[in-house]
């Protein structure tokens, strides 16, 4: 990773370990899927592909090869996406794949290893992405609700407070946005067993959509001090729901066109795969948007607060 300046043609610092100079490309480093600032820009965690998630104290003084403060394997498949729970700057949540099906961590990298993390087991085929919400939309100061979304284009919201304890609030089950009555008793929800389908992997969800997307769900972003998220999907849509009424707001179709490309690897190619929407970045009266097809599009709303 290279830390860049405006105005500067080299890196002002570089952070993980270079390989030896005598040993020939493709390096086995693991390539990086997600990197994110905490809310003070000090510091920054990343993901990787073999499953590693790791923090990073900015560099400012130009130095090269800069180690990770604090590193954890997280999933024996590959690591999506990760993002800070608190403004503490200590807590991370991380989305991936492993083969248990634990999908989704969260990591307090102050707390002793043996209580450091936590796990939950989410999005058949892999989680692909996350996003937490600010504190007063969830349940109070130190419960903030995080979404997440799947490979198999579901989106699911949680509770940290279940996460951390383990202790269940309630569950709502909708399929393509709109609410089904049918729920899950609270004990089948606590042992895990799944009802029908689109009722799997209930523990933490105050609700969950099987089919938000027709492609995995490569991007979530909240909106600053509303309930309200955007999603993105390998589909090209962008969709807009609203977490605290548990509906669809608006939905962006086709904004983005599918291309196939190279997947890396830590050991080079990892195979071929499908991009449309890539990235969402919230504005103040809208959001950009990165695609596989190289464009860069501005949607504009003119109230988010009016869409509630």
């Amino acid at each position: 990773m290279y830390q860049l300046q405006f105005g500067k043609d080299k890196a002002t610092a570089t952070y993980g370990v270079l390989p030896a100079a005598n040993v020939p490309p493709p390096y086995a480093l693991a390539s990086i899927s997600a990197l994110q600032f905490d809310c003070y820009g000090h510091r920054f965690a990343t993901s990787a592909l073999d499953g590693t998630i790791c923090t990073w104290q900015l560099e400012v003084g130009g130095r090269s090869n800069i180690r990770p403060t604090e590193s954890s394997l997280c999933f024996n498949g590959h690591a999506s996406d990760v993002t800070y729970v608190t403004s503490s700057g200590s807590i991370i949540a991380a989305a991936g794949y492993s083969t248990d099906g634990v999908n989704v961590v969260i990591w307090d990298t102050l707390a002793p290893p043996s209580t450091s993390r936590a796990s939950i087991m989410c999005h058949e085929g892999g989680a692909r992405s996350l996003s937490v919400f600010d504190n007063d939309i969830g349940s109070g100061s130190i419960s903030p609700l995080i979404v997440t979304g799947g490979k198999g284009g579901d989106i699911g919201l949680h509770d940290f407070r279940y996460i951390a304890t383990g202790r269940m609030k309630r569950h709502r089950h909708f399929d393509n946005g709109e609410q089904n009555n049918k729920t899950s008793s609270t004990a089948d929800i606590q042992m895990g067993i799944p009802g029908k389908l689109g009722d799997q992997n209930l523990n933490g969800m105050l609700w969950y959509i099987p089919k938000a997307h027709l492609g995995s769900v490569t991007k979530i972003s909240t909106i600053p001090n509303t309930s309200l998220f955007l999603t993105g999907s390998k589909d090209g849509d962008v969709k807009l729901w609203d977490a605290k009424r548990s509906k669809l707001v608006f939905h962006w179709s086709k904004l983005h066109e599918r291309h196939t490309f190279l997947q890396p690897s830590s050991r080079g190619f990892g195979g071929v795969v499908q991009a449309a929407v890539t990235d969402i970045q919230v504005m103040s009266h809208g959001f950009l948007t990165c695609g596989g097809d190289g464009s860069v599009k501005l949607v504009q709303v003119k109230d988010y607060s009016h869409e509630m």
